[in-house]
């Protein structure tokens, strides 16, 4: 890495998971960097209004956990240490489908289980404590971007307040799903980066519970669900701090899931077996029952992206997001965030912002393709899912529902599938010949 600092200040614009990670992967490189959040950051773990995703059920697959703890290394201890529960990734787990219950296995894989909350809590907390020149404000809106148009270079970020801009030699865009930095480029005169969409229209509605400690059960998480067709639903319940668990329940295509207790526990009932439906009756619902609708899986291309002004860069959801049903965001984000840091530490003596930017978008683009492809897999497994099918030819669509079926039978296929799941390996490791043959044999 080059000694030299790219910048005096760096801008982060929002504080949640990919933000923190983000500011945390800048420090090193610039004199200064600002974390500014629209919202309140509180300083015990608490769901936040600006980010409304954070009450419904949340996965950190492998790939995004172990992300996470080689750039902040103690991450998982101070999960366990705040509630965190460890789960084995094959036998702690009842899976019921309309052809019957899963196989549990033995896996040496262990997950973590916890809400958004103390997760983004335990990420921001290490982030500040090892990180002296950071700054964060919050209850600070970014309505656009300074820029100097002769050179197509940003120079600081607009706010709310009316103020002079906030200078910054680089500003990341760490808006989510809201897609800020499209409006700020409009706004600027610029086109939009090249966008591929996904339309999902997935419904889904998730709650609080205190279960009932005298309800036998032989699971920790709890998964149900129908096979791919108009009017699938599907559910799942995960342990979270404090002797409490989440369940989420989903449905497409406007069969969302509803909001009322009671009609949330017939919503439960048509779901395949009576184990989730029986769980809910017994739980006391701790929270009311929050409902959101996810439009549309997008990836936005800004490694494509000639317009793009030097000194702005986007993160997580902000460059590509996806239904939040297979857990890849926070995932991806941690990774893409990773690939921020790797990118700035491996920089080249002289190198500067703008060779950086193509590095890391290149970089970001590759981290998100497998979660965009196996996301959109699944998703195209839904006649009421609209986009370009033909980003999978026939043959691989039967491929990858061949692995699906094999991996329920056969231990080898299963441990490799988990990999690309996990976000460990790429999915190539299953079309290794020994892998095809005992998919197709």
């Amino acid at each position: 890495m080059s000694g030299e600092l790219l910048g005096q200040r760096a801008i982060v614009v929002g504080g949640s998971l990919a933000g923190m990670l983000a500011a945390h992967a800048l420090a090193k490189h610039f004199a200064r960097v600002l974390v500014l959040d629209r919202d309140e950051l509180p300083s015990a773990p608490a769901p936040r209004r600006a980010t409304p995703q954070a009450q419904h059920v949340h996965i950190l697959l492998k790939g995004g956990e172990d992300a996470i703890e080689r750039m902040l290394p103690g991450f998982c201890a101070e999960l366990d240490a705040h509630g965190s529960h460890t789960l084995s990734g094959g036998s702690d787990g009842l899976a019921i489908f309309d052809f019957g219950t899963a196989p549990r296995f033995q896996s040496k894989l262990r997950l973590h289980s916890q809400s958004r909350w103390l997760l983004e809590h335990i990420v921001r907390s290490l982030v500040l404590a090892r990180t002296p020149n950071l700054e964060v404000r919050a209850s600070t809106t970014v309505r656009g971007l300074a820029r100097e148009a002769a050179s197509n270079r940003v120079t600081g970020v607009i706010t709310e307040s009316g103020e002079a801009p906030l200078a910054a030699d680089l500003v990341i865009d760490a808006t989510g799903r809201r897609e800020e930095a499209l409006r700020w480029l409009d706004e600027l005169g610029l086109p939009a980066p090249p966008v591929e969409t996904v339309k999902v229209d997935f419904g889904y509605a998730s709650m609080v519970l205190e279960l009932d400690a005298t309800q036998p059960r032989d699971w920790k998480t709890l998964a149900c669900g129908n096979l791919p067709r108009v009017g699938a639903r599907g559910a799942v319940v995960l342990p979270i701090e404090n002797g409490q668990a989440m369940c989420s329940l989903g449905g497409r295509a406007g069969d969302y899931p509803p909001t009322e207790r009671e009609a949330v526990l017939e919503f439960a009932a048509s779901l395949p077996g009576d184990v989730l439906a029986e769980t809910l009756r017994r739980a006391q619902f701790l929270s009311p029952v929050a409902r959101m609708i996810y439009p549309a899986n997008r990836f936005r291309h800004y490694e494509r992206y000639d317009a793009l002004p030097e000194g702005l860069l986007p993160v997580g959801d902000a460059l590509c997001s996806f239904n939040p049903t297979y857990g890849h965001g926070m995932s991806s984000a941690a990774m893409q965030a990773e690939a921020l840091h790797e990118t700035l530490m491996t920089r080249a003596p002289g190198e500067g912002l703008r060779g950086v930017a193509q590095r890391y978008l290149a970089r970001a683009a590759e981290v998100a393709q497998l979660p965009w492809r196996q996301a959109n897999y699944n998703d195209f497994l839904y006649p009421t899912t609209e986009g370009d099918r033909a980003m999978f030819s026939a043959e691989e669509m039967q491929y990858r529902t061949a692995v699906q079926l094999a991996a329920m039978r056969d231990e080898v296929v299963r441990d490799k599938l988990t990999l690309v799941n996990q976000l460990l390996a790429p999915f190539e490791v299953l079309l290794e010949p020994e892998i095809k043959q005992r998919v197709t044999g």
